[in-house]
């Protein structure tokens, strides 16, 4: 009777392959790629912002062809075709940035995606299992931020694409006829790609420091709605309060998303996308700080 026996050099080729192995950032990356690409709540929400986004443009090209349609009854009653071309070159730059109409609706929508990716997490505990597979909590934060921010670049610029192409077959074919495809047109999509990116970083950074979907989401909601009508309440007591309004996130993203922004404009678009950023950048630190520094049963 014979026994199979291991030799102990064997045996020590068969450990060390596996031993010698180290998680790698671009290990954990392509984790959180996969665990984003299964949370069924991404798929839902990003269908809804395809429906948002591509639903909005045509609406927004029936409201051009209004405008268009009333200055043209005007300008016949008094001054003539001369004030309808005038009109109708005013409405270009309008129709230009078409696919930037939906943004309104979808800030928040893209904001929860992020709110919920590390929320859920939170309510369902799994954050304990990730964070004993990356001990290194900074790697796991950092890797979040970076699937959400490709994410939300992406969806941000084909979503302006595609809702340009939607609302541009609805345009009455005078304001059509002005459209050329443009440099400008195609950095019009950027910015709703940087503007969507902008909006994951607050929403991912909500969630992390409120550690939960809710808080993310009533704290985005509270920046983009709830501010800016407080303070349009106190702009006529306070100059301050004036000067301010401009600055806030809602007032920046239409700066950004602005076609052919005026040169004598209070805010560039330099200017803007940094005060944007800023804003964006602040509450995904205050969520690293807390997401790498305090316990996760905190």
């Amino acid at each position: 009777m014979t026994t199979a026996s291991v030799s102990p050099a064997s045996a020590q080729v068969n450990h060390s392959r596996f031993a010698e192995r180290k998680l790698t950032f671009w290990g954990v990356l392509r984790s959180e790629v996969l665990k984003f690409r299964t949370l069924t709540t991404n798929w839902v929400m990003t269908l809804v912002l395809v429906v948002v986004m591509v639903g909005m443009a045509p609406l927004y090209s029936l409201m051009l062809n209004s405008m268009a349609e009333s200055a043209e009854m005007m300008a016949q009653a008094s001054e003539g075709m001369a004030q309808t071309n005038a009109g109708i070159e005013s409405m270009t730059n309008m129709a230009y940035a078409l696919g930037a109409s939906g943004v309104d609706l979808a800030n928040m929508l893209i904001a929860a995606v992020a709110a919920v990716f590390i929320g859920a997490e939170y309510a369902t505990r799994s954050i304990h299992t990730s964070l004993i597979v990356v001990p290194r909590r900074s790697s796991l934060y950092i890797a979040k931020l970076l699937v959400l921010s490709v994410y939300g670049f992406v969806l941000g610029f084909v979503l302006a694409a595609l809702a340009y192409a939607a609302g541009y077959l609805v345009l009455d074919s005078a304001i059509r006829d002005t459209l050329e495809f443009t440099d400008g047109l195609v950095l019009n999509w950027a910015a709703v790609g940087i503007y969507f990116m902008f909006m994951t970083w607050m929403g991912y950074g909500f969630g992390a420091l409120f550690r939960n979907n809710a808080g993310g989401i009533v704290m985005v909601v509270f920046l983009l709605f709830v501010l800016p009508i407080i303070a349009a309440i106190f702009m006529g007591q306070f100059e301050w309060v004036a000067d301010a309004y401009n600055y806030l996130p809602s007032g920046l993203g239409r700066v950004i998303l602005t076609y052919d922004l005026s040169s004598d404009a209070d805010i560039s678009y330099l200017e803007g996308g940094a005060w944007f950023a800023l804003w964006a950048a602040v509450p995904a630190l205050l969520g690293y700080l807390r997401f790498t520094l305090t316990d996760t049963r905190g």
